[in-house]
C-alpha cells in the first residue's frame, strides 16, 4: 500500500473520530478505510486505533504518531506553497546573448515590459554578433541569426529576420527608382559586410538576393561604393542620401514609417535568415530561465 496515503487515512480518521465519516471524505469504502489503518499498524508494531462497533479511540501512541503526521502535511503544504510562489514570482540574474540589431532595437525596448511582468528577475545582456561559447556556463541563453550547426543546445525558432531593400527621398530624387533587381548596378549601393568566422549568419559583401512575388530567384552582383562591418553605420549613410543597402527591417522600420526611408523593390522579397533561441538542455530548468524563454516566445515566435 501507499505509505503517504496510508497516513492521509490514519489523520482523516482521527480527525473524524470516525472510519464511516472518514471513508465519506475520502470518497473510499469503510473497509478500504480500515485495510489502510491495519497496514499502518503493521508497519509500526503498534496499535494506532481502538476500535468498538460504536466508536474509534486513540491510543498515547496513536496521538503522538498523529502530531508527526499532522507536522508532515504541514511541511509538504508549505512546501508546496513556497514553490508556488518561486514558479509564480521567479528570481535571479540570466546572462543572455544577442546579436546587435535584435538586441538594440527588438529587445532592449521591451525590457520595461519584462520587468513589469518579472520584476524579480535581473536581465544582463551581452549585445554582440559573435557566436558564445556555452560550455563555460557563462551564458543561459543567446538569440542566434542563421543556420545553426549540429550542437546539443535546444533551438526554438522565432520569427525571421528580415531585411529590406531601402533608400533615403534624397537619393531617390536625385538617383531615380530601381524598378528591379538589375536595375542596382547603376545605382550607388553600400554592403555590410561581416567576418564570417565570428558571426552568426553569413558575409552579405556585394552579392545581393531577390524573390519575386511570381517565386523567380535573382541574384546581382552590386558595384557596392563602400563596404561597412555594421548595419547601424550603414543605416547613417543610408539616412544622409548616399546610396542604397539592405538593412535589417528592425532597424529602419520606424524610418519607414515616418518618411525618412522608402522600400525599394516593393514586388521582390529579400530572403530572410533564421532567427533561434538557444540554450542548454536541462531536466530541471531554473524557473527564472523558464521564464525568460516563456518571454521571448509570447514576443518573437
Amino acid at each position: 500500500m501507499d505509505k503517504l496515503r496510508a497516513l492521509q487515512v490514519f489523520v482523516q480518521v482521527v480527525d473524524s473520530a470516525s472510519l464511516t465519516r472518514a471513508a465519506q471524505k475520502l470518497n473510499m469504502s469503510v473497509a478500504m478505510v480500515s485495510n489502510y489503518i491495519k497496514y499502518l499498524e503493521g508497519e509500526l508494531g503498534a496499535v494506532l486505533l481502538l476500535r468498538t462497533t460504536r466508536k474509534i479511540s486513540i491510543t498515547d501512541f496513536g496521538a503522538c504518531y498523529y502530531k508527526t503526521c499532522r507536522n508532515i502535511f504541514d511541511l509538504l503544504r508549505e512546501s508546496e506553497e513556497a514553490a508556488s510562489h518561486v514558479v509564480e514570482n521567479p528570481e535571479g540574474v540570466l546572462n543572455i546573448s544577442m546579436p546587435r540589431t535584435f538586441g538594440i532595437f527588438a529587445f532592449l525596448p521591451l525590457l520595461d515590459k519584462f520587468y513589469q511582468a518579472l520584476p524579480k528577475i535581473r536581465v544582463d545582456v551581452s549585445i554582440s554578433d559573435e557566436l558564445v561559447d556555452f560550455s563555460d556556463n557563462r551564458f543561459d541563453a543567446a538569440v542566434r541569426l542563421g543556420a545553426l550547426t549540429d550542437s546539443c543546445l535546444v533551438a526554438r525558432p522565432l520569427r525571421p529576420y528580415k531585411l529590406v531593400l531601402c533608400a533615403a527621398p534624397a537619393y531617390l530624387e536625385k538617383n531615380g527608382v530601381p524598378e528591379k533587381p538589375e536595375d542596382l548596378v547603376i545605382h550607388e549601393c553600400i554592403a555590410t559586410y561581416f567576418d564570417e568566422h565570428k558571426t552568426t549568419w553569413n558575409s552579405l559583401q556585394n552579392t545581393w538576393e531577390f524573390l519575386r512575388i511570381d517565386a523567380e530567384f535573382t541574384k546581382v552582383s552590386v558595384p557596392a561604393r563602400m563596404q561597412v562591418n555594421d548595419a547601424q553605420g550603414v543605416c547613417i549613410m543610408v539616412l544622409s542620401g548616399y546610396g542604397i543597402a539592405l538593412l535589417p527591417e528592425l532597424m529602419v522600420s520606424d524610418h519607414l514609417a515616418d518618411g525618412r526611408l522608402v522600400e525599394l523593390l516593393p514586388g521582390y522579397q529579400v530572403p530572410s535568415r533564421a532567427m533561434h533561441l538557444v540554450y542548454r538542455k536541462s531536466s530541471h530548468m531554473p524557473f527564472k530561465l523558464k521564464a525568460f524563454i516563456g518571454f521571448i516566445m509570447e514576443e518573437f515566435s
